[in-house]
């Protein structure tokens, strides 16, 4: 995965992130204080600016109530995702 196909995945996770949040009426801190990360973290997450732990996705997705195939690129379909060599 290149450099900016890394950005645009984690662009999409936190979009989609933070979609969720905001039908689910929550701020960034009450999803940080819930999946125990700071409440920047959650704001660098919904940016695409740093990766998101799995487990941490994992628990935003029962705060949310959202299935991780809804989050994660690849994976809305019940595909695989797919992966290039480099």
């Amino acid at each position: 995965m290149t450099s900016y196909e890394a950005r645009t995945f984690r662009s999409t996770i936190g979009r989609r992130l933070r979609e969720h949040r905001l039908r689910a009426g929550l701020t960034q801190e009450e999803v940080a204080w819930q999946i125990g990360v700071s409440q920047g973290s959650v704001s660098h997450y919904e940016k695409g600016r740093i990766e998101i732990p799995l487990g941490v996705l994992l628990a935003a997705c029962r705060i949310l109530d959202v299935a991780p195939a809804e989050i994660v690129p690849g994976l809305e379909h019940g595909g695989q995702m797919e992966m290039k060599a480099s």
